[in-house]
């Protein structure tokens, strides 16, 4: 059975985590990337925050944004709830235990070692809910020599050895352009706490999930990993060569930017051959295998230079990928997100953003469900839903008057 992908309206709003509730004590990307992925699955996400600072994110409006509305803020907290406590004070960390005690999951980003001074580690939230599935998200993990050093996404991906990897071979190390550990770390923790909450579902007992940004960062460099431990080699930069190392897997200038191609095989060289009018390279003994492509990337990266540099790379695009070559011209963010594909896709969603009556677009969860389509929430003021969310708690009057005089203030 054919299922159709591209009606969203008629299509019903998926929400398989509905029913779930998220206890959300992060901050910056790492936590709330996690916590965001939870909320457009349906589920219902409480963010605490510091009253009247909030997360630090809301104050990046050097990337854009309004004063406490950062886009980078508002893009990873669409669709939750948020609390404004002072945990340092003891009305507000009972306010915590009885948010845990109704919670499924929580997810924390905190220095290793902060929880537990706060009284909100594992072993101490278990004891209230032994069925609560607690992660923690942190650069070394809550384990090891580098447990308690503070880090940030290049830091890791200097640590990890991405930076090395990254950049041409005669090059200094670089990182990556965007925040990439930080978001993989978020994704991995979904993916623990749907593994933990699976199981606690079958066995009625909660579980920890430790998430490190650098166990993160070996996981994207699976292909490597393996190389080092079998062989001792440390891979080399490759610069835009392709992983298998040649010259027809790499990127060229062209006349009018440059174009990535991706033939590695042998019937998509040959292709790519005819649509650019070369064969004759093939007919080459230098180039004519996989072997002596290798051996002789230089020469054949340097007859492709000259072939390609005469050449519109938006031109030749969509010739190549006729002929099922993988390619692709090499886009700034703004053209790529204009290309009529990702309105197809309809994998941009729209949330109400406080301050603007523009709303706010951003990425969905990076899949689709053929039983319905996301949505995002309203992206949240700092403790808009601080008296919602006490009032359903039905506190003892003693610590709603604690908790709420601060509110205020």
């Amino acid at each position: 059975m054919r299922i159709e992908m591209n009606a969203p309206v008629d299509r019903p709003v998926a929400r398989p985590l509905e029913g779930v509730r998220v206890l959300d004590l992060s901050h910056a990307l790492s936590g709330p990337t996690c916590t965001s992925l939870l909320a457009l699955l349906g589920a219902d996400v409480v963010k605490v925050e510091r009253p009247g600072v909030g997360d630090d994110f809301r104050h990046y409006t050097e990337h854009a944004g309004l004063p406490g509305m950062s886009l980078p803020f508002a893009a990873a907290n669409a669709g939750k709830r948020s609390i404004t406590l002072d945990l340092t004070q003891p009305a507000a960390i009972k306010v915590i235990h009885a948010l845990v005690r109704r919670s499924d999951l929580l997810v924390e980003n905190f220095r290793p070692g902060v929880a537990a001074k706060l009284g909100l580690d594992w072993p101490s939230l278990r004891a209230i809910n032994p069925a609560l599935v607690y992660a923690s998200i942190s650069g070394f993990g809550q384990t090891g020599t580098l447990r308690d050093w503070t880090a940030y996404d290049h830091i890791v991906q200097a640590m990890s050895g991405i930076m090395w990897m990254n950049g041409d071979p005669d090059d200094d190390p670089l990182k990556v352009g965007f925040p990439i550990i930080d978001t993989f770390s978020g994704y991995m923790a979904v993916i623990g706490l749907l593994a933990a909450l699976h199981r606690r579902d079958q066995t009625g007992q909660g579980d920890f999930v430790d998430v490190a940004m650098l166990d993160s960062a070996f996981n994207l460099m699976g292909a490597a990993i393996p190389i080092y431990f079998q062989t001792g080699e440390v891979r080399a930069r490759t610069g835009n060569r392709g992983y298998r190392l040649v010259a027809t897997s790499e990127t060229y200038p062209t006349a009018d930017g440059y174009i990535s191609i991706g033939a590695n095989h042998q019937h998509q060289i040959e292709a790519m051959c005819e649509v650019l009018g070369c064969e004759w390279l093939l007919q080459d003994a230098r180039f004519a295998t996989h072997q002596q492509r290798v051996l002789n990337h230089e020469a054949l990266r340097a007859a492709l230079t000259g072939i390609f540099g005469a050449l519109k790379g938006e031109e030749i695009e969509p010739q190549l990928a006729a002929r099922h070559v993988p390619v692709a011209y090499v886009r700034n963010l703004g053209q790529v997100l204009e290309h009529p594909h990702f309105k197809e896709r309809d994998i941009f969603l729209e949330a109400e953003l406080p301050g603007t009556e523009r709303p706010l677009k951003t990425v969905g969860p990076g899949f689709q469900l053929g039983s319905g389509r996301f949505t995002a929430g309203a992206v949240p003021r700092l403790g808009e839903h601080t008296e919602e969310v006490l009032a359903e708690l039905e506190l003892d009057p003693e610590v709603l008057a604690a908790v709420r005089p601060r509110e205020a203030a």
